[in-house]
């Protein structure tokens, strides 16, 4: 049987690098990658890179804690898909579901991939929601979840998965 696999955004990321961004959800995508695979568009590397460079330069992550950064990033072994599409074509789709380029672009992966999406961006889930991409939710480890921006974090109803 192949391995589940999902796309990462940057959101889920980050709760795996920055204490004060880590929740049930982040922790519980982060653990599912030594079974599941993360497929991220290019555009993920560019935008991490950008947020833990800021982050060194503001003192919000140490040297040391940036090189494990890599060192994490290395171990699980993220799949990344080549860009394709012009800035056109990325203005076009940003106004087509309301998010910015950078969201659309993870948006647009899913889709293509027919892959869910693992995000806590409240827009961006509420646009997948909308293209009929679902949220990745990991086997295990998910202690709440959320329906769109607008509505608060919920507990699952375990009725509902029976």
């Amino acid at each position: 049987m192949a391995a589940a696999a999902f796309v990462l955004d940057r959101s889920v990321a980050l709760g795996a690098f920055f204490e004060d961004e880590q929740d049930d959800y982040s922790l519980a995508v982060w653990r599912s990658l030594a079974e599941a695979r993360a497929v991220v568009p290019a555009l993920w590397h560019v935008e991490l890179g950008h947020i833990l460079s800021r982050a060194l330069r503001a003192g919000r992550i140490t040297a040391q804690a940036l090189d494990g950064s890599w060192q994490q990033l290395d171990v699980v072994g993220l799949h990344t898909l080549a860009p394709h599409g012009d800035a056109r074509h990325w203005a076009q789709r940003a106004a087509d579901w309301s998010l910015s380029a950078y969201d659309a672009c993870y948006l647009d992966t899913a889709l293509q991939q027919r892959l869910p999406l693992a995000t806590k961006d409240g827009a961006l889930l509420d646009a997948a929601r909308r293209a009929g991409v679902s949220l990745y939710l990991p086997a295990r480890g998910v202690k709440a979840v959320r329906k769109s921006a607008s509505e608060p974090v919920r507990k699952p109803d375990p009725e509902k998965r029976r």
